[in-house]
């Protein structure tokens, strides 16, 4: 259950795919009768484990004597859990969707969602511009936007742009003479610096469809790049390959000994990220020592 509720906040409002599984014997969370978790891959190859959810059984709350009253009005030992996320989020985050100019936000999680600049040119300081900034910045706040407005004076309106492109805000909405001219805000994507100009009557539908749009491009995106990250391999040498070759993730077979998981890492440095939830079919023998296999895994690097 809490694993889910990791994954709905991962995907649904991060933007960022996961493979979810249980971790092998070694790598589970020592003293926990099982471990569960959630494996993204980063750009550089490297798997980033997102979160995890621990099913501590009654071993821990022996030790230290956690009991409760039952129905039957004995006392028992408590069955515990333990699970976490933590910073790291943040840096996959980071990682996953930002480019060259610095920080990419999906909207559902960023503090500001759409920041307002408004455009003068040189000594005009045009009370119509500043009147639509405002109208305009208090539409989008009352349909729950988080909405910034930025009226430095001691800034050009491209060094604004910069800024809040490197701080990855989704959205920046455009406004200056030409603008209230035409009755019109610009809308400028920050995931794809594609600019919308857009009716006064519309602002509010269109700053909402576009921070959708871009919240859904960012994670088809990461989707694919995931999907493209994960090779199989049926033989140690082509496991290998494609470790070195690509890195990402690894389908490969796997005996459930914990002899071969160790060689494996020893050898190759990769380690078993995930194993699915759901038994998938097999396709090979055990990649390491090839007798009969008992799980499908998922091999990667990791930091």
């Amino acid at each position: 259950m809490i694993l889910e509720f990791y994954r709905q906040l991962v995907e649904d409002q991060m933007a960022a795919p996961v493979l979810t599984g249980y971790k092998s014997e070694k790598e589970k969370f020592v003293g926990a009768l099982y471990t569960t978790t959630l494996e993204a891959m980063m750009p550089d190859g490297k798997a980033m484990q997102m979160g995890t959810s621990h099913n501590l059984g009654q071993n821990f709350s022996k030790p230290f004597q956690i009991k409760y009253l039952g129905q039957d009005e004995q006392t028992h030992f408590a069955w515990t859990t333990s699970w976490g996320v933590s910073w790291r989020l943040i840096g996959a985050m980071i990682m996953l969707h930002s480019d060259d100019k610095g920080l990419v936000v999906p909207p559902r999680i960023a503090p500001i969602q759409a920041v307002i600049v408004p455009i003068y040119y040189k000594t005009e300081r045009s009370e119509a511009v500043a009147e639509k900034v405002r109208t305009t910045a208090e539409k989008l706040s009352k349909a729950g936007l988080a909405v910034h407005v930025d009226s430095r004076e001691q800034y050009t309106p491209g060094w604004k742009f910069n800024e809040w492109e490197l701080k990855g805000v989704p959205l920046r909405v455009e406004i200056g003479p030409k603008d209230v001219e035409k009755n019109q805000v610009t809308l400028v994507r920050r995931d794809n610096s594609q600019k919308l100009a857009v009716k006064d009557d519309a602002i509010v539908d269109e700053v909402q469809r576009c921070l959708d749009e871009i919240q859904k491009s960012l994670y088809s995106k990461a989707k694919s790049a995931l999907n493209d990250s994960i090779s199989q391999a049926t033989d140690y040498g082509q496991f290998k390959k494609n470790l070195n070759d690509r890195g990402g993730f690894v389908r490969a077979c796997w005996c459930g000994r914990s002899e071969c998981e160790e060689a494996i890492k020893n050898e190759t440095g990769a380690t078993i990220r995930t194993i699915p939830l759901t038994d998938e079919k097999l396709f090979s023998s055990c990649i390491y020592c090839a007798n009969t296999a008992a799980k499908v895994t998922y091999f990667a690097k990791s930091y």
